[in-house]
């Protein structure tokens, strides 16, 4: 039986994985069966609803409440033991939390005698650059050198081209061995030959607690209609605490539904459809240990 091709797109948490995924759908051929496998680190499937809305909702497979590299790794082979046996799909995609590793989900698939492992692409929010407290982050590192291809994104919002050059520049002194590409993410970079020989054989038997998602805290959060959110107040709770790293979700604000976007590198309220109640989660490193304890009189004051 012909192999199932597996590519693993990885990156930070908002480096823009689900976006550069819907992207990524849309150019295959309308009868071509693809399966995306989707890693939530929070309870709230904030990416996987993303998908579902722009992709056939039966063909997303959702992981959640852990990370595949570690805690959650048991449900990716039966997520992928469920799609090898349904027979329908020519290509599989998995996207882990942008908090996940790339060493185990590469051992799992290259387990599966029925898959065959591709390329394995990391994209990388080229503003990330600038941040040094992001580039010292081990899973970030980790990210981008056990990929076989690297893809800048949001490359778009820098208008300067001689910028956008020294950033480039800068990241390369920093991971000199990257196999960059500055395009999107194209689907004619999916298939080829593995560029690194401990992915083409992984050999990982352990957990590095450096590339754990156990180092991060999250908390997910609800609230009925009723609710409106300050989304100036709300962008500046996110902004004032150096310890939260990601927060996303859908929240009623006081000019409609949005969805909220908050990284290291901007906090963004995008447009979007009515929802039946505010969910969102944020994502914290444990510089602030008692932030997660008063967070909930801290997002209150943000209620208009």
């Amino acid at each position: 039986m012909e192999k199932i091709p597996v590519n693993i797109i990885t990156g930070f948490l908002g480096a823009g994985k689900t976006t550069a995924i819907i992207n990524l759908l849309s150019q295959k051929t309308t009868d071509d069966q693809w399966a995306v496998i989707i890693n939530e680190f929070g309870t709230i499937s904030i990416d996987t609803k993303t998908l579902q809305s722009a992709f056939d909702s039966e063909n997303v497979y959702e992981i959640a409440g852990g990370c595949i590299c570690c805690t959650a790794k048991g449900y990716l082979n039966e997520t992928l033991d469920t799609v090898i046996q349904s027979g329908k799909y020519s290509r599989i995609i998995v996207e882990p939390t942008g908090l996940g590793g790339v060493d185990m989900v590469s051992e799992i698939v290259a387990s599966q005698t029925t898959l065959e492992l591709k390329q394995i692409i990391c994209l990388v929010d080229i503003n990330s650059v600038q941040k040094p407290k992001l580039m010292m982050i081990p899973i970030f590192r980790a990210q981008i050198s056990k990929s076989n291809i690297i893809v800048f994104t949001k490359t778009d919002l820098i208008s300067d081209v001689s910028v956008l050059s020294e950033l480039k520049e800068q990241f390369l002194k920093s991971f000199p061995e990257s196999d960059i590409l500055n395009e999107k993410l194209n689907i004619s970079l999916l298939d080829g030959n593995l560029l690194k020989d401990e992915i083409q054989k992984p050999k990982f038997s352990f957990i590095d607690p450096n590339l754990s998602a156990t180092n991060f805290l999250q908390k997910s959060y609800t609230f009925d209609l009723s609710t409106i959110f300050d989304s100036n107040k709300f962008r500046l709770l996110l902004q004032k605490h150096l310890s939260i790293i990601r927060a996303k979700g859908f929240i009623r604000t006081e000019k409609g539904w949005k969805l909220l976007n908050f990284t290291l590198m901007e906090c963004v309220f995008e447009d979007a459809e009515d929802c039946m109640e505010t969910e969102f989660v944020i994502i914290m490193d444990k510089s602030e240990p008692n932030l997660m304890n008063i967070m909930a009189d801290e997002i209150a004051k943000a209620i208009r």
